[in-house]
């Protein structure tokens, strides 16, 4: 591939003699360069060429990042802005869940777009995500917090790991960024008291069962409510999530669980299993009094005709129900965090508690909770130092015992009169002697 040529454009005041030939001058025209980019399907060649730049140095530089951009094999569309570029990629993103897709949407539409979609999608450079993080944070945009900046900037990387796969950009300016750090607070759970007044308080409520099985299994509040009757065996005390309702722009949606490890199977206590099978029992009153107007889906928890819960109205019922109980406030997914402190405080396995909330890794868990770990941990150390305890005749137990001996041993041996403290071998001024060094004088004073 030929390198191009760099070239200036004379202008109307560059001298010219009679024949109108230029002379010898210092030309003020702009610069500009002319590259080959291969062949038209009609064979003829197809060249790229910019002009405008004011110094020979600039023309330059633009043509030697066109030429690797074309070896990179990199599409041309300059003139493809980043507000463009957002909405195909959106438009193509036909795996998302809903909630992902609204996102992702609402970060396009508010923050990127207004900030960065005049820029053409190859000009994007990482000053200009620096500068629109900043206003993000100084409360040019209404005012958002350090998270809210995270979860922006990762959409925007997302979407411009897709242009690089495309070859739209040579590389992710977003890569560059330094983002601000930001801590998540800590949930708020309860303690089993807290679980046993909130649950006696709503016994009454046509949805308690569904907040005794979110208390008692971990599910998340999409999985619960998207639960099927076919899904639950109470004969071996289990129910399988397969299933999860989640809010779309059309009403709810009734889809596959968040994560592929979400599908899974949570064992049930015998306490949940007669909750499930009284509510079962409300429900088929609910269904004779609807007669024909019954919407059915098989699903555990509905609305009073049979048809699926919102999400949001689920999440405003119990905000309702905490405040009728009388006990701290939480939000409903807190629920789902007090379930795994309480297993992991009691100590359960943390794989086993991992695998009931439906986390990929273990790792997620224990950063999740690590205000917990460290309280199973302790109680393991202090479970194997108690398993490993001894005696050896009246002397203490344990280890500590065996320290102990072996500090009183040491504290009553005396060194030897040729031995000051501290020092063993042969006494002050001797030296071996060095079978190479025959002048003992020598020998004493190598």
């Amino acid at each position: 591939m030929k390198r191009g040529t760099v070239w200036q454009r004379h202008v109307a005041a560059c001298p010219r003699d009679a024949d109108g030939e230029l002379l010898p001058h210092r030309c003020r025209g702009p610069w500009g360069f002319i590259v080959d980019s291969g062949r038209r399907p009609d064979g003829k060649r197809r060249q790229s060429t910019r002009s405008g730049f004011a110094t020979k140095r600039e023309a330059q530089q633009a043509l030697d990042a066109e030429v690797t951009r074309q070896q990179a094999g990199l599409r041309q569309d300059r003139a493809f802005t980043v507000a463009e570029y957002l909405e195909q990629w959106l438009t193509g993103k036909r795996n998302l869940r809903e909630t992902t897709r609204r996102s992702y949407a609402m970060h396009i539409r508010r923050y990127l777009t207004p900030s960065l979609g005049h820029y053409r999608l190859q000009d994007l450079r990482a000053d200009h995500l620096d500068a629109l993080y900043s206003d993000l944070l100084d409360g040019r945009h209404g005012g958002t917090s350090a998270a809210t900046v995270q979860h922006v900037h990762r959409t925007l990387r997302s979407a411009l790991n897709t242009a690089v796969k495309r070859r739209l950009l040579a590389f992710n300016p977003a890569v560059q960024v330094e983002l601000p750090q930001h801590r998540p607070a800590r949930s708020s759970v309860w303690e089993p008291r807290h679980i046993a007044a909130f649950l006696d308080s709503a016994a009454e409520h046509r949805l308690s069962a569904l907040f005794h099985l979110i208390a008692f299994t971990g599910m998340r509040r999409g999985e619960a409510i998207g639960l099927h009757w076919r899904d639950v065996d109470l004969e071996r005390a289990h129910v399988v999530v397969a299933w999860q309702i989640t809010e779309g722009d059309d009403g709810p949606r009734l889809g596959a669980p968040k994560t592929a490890a979400g599908a899974r199977v949570v064992p049930i206590d015998p306490l949940t299993v007669d909750v499930l099978r009284g509510h079962r029992v409300v429900q088929e009153a609910e269904r004779a009094a609807w007669g024909q107007a019954w919407v059915e889906h098989g699903l555990v928890f509905t609305r009073e005709n049979g048809d699926l819960l919102r999400p949001d109205v689920v999440t405003h019922t119990f905000r309702k129900l905490v405040e009728a109980a009388g006990v701290p406030v939480i939000r409903l997914h807190d629920l789902r965090h007090t379930h795994a402190s309480l297993a992991l405080a009691a100590g359960v396995d943390i794989k086993i508690v991992s695998d009931r909330l439906g986390h990929s890794t273990t790792s997620i868990t224990a950063n999740l909770y690590t205000h917990v770990v460290p309280e199973v941990a302790r109680s393991a150390a202090d479970a194997i130092a108690a398993a490993v305890a001894y005696t050896r005749g009246d002397q203490p137990r344990g280890v500590s015992g065996v320290l102990a001996r072996r500090a009183s041993a040491a504290a009553g041996r005396s060194p030897p009169v040729s031995e000051a403290a501290g020092q063993r071998g042969g006494p002050p001024g001797a030296r071996t002697l060095n079978p190479r060094i025959k002048s003992p004088l020598l020998c004493q004073l190598s």
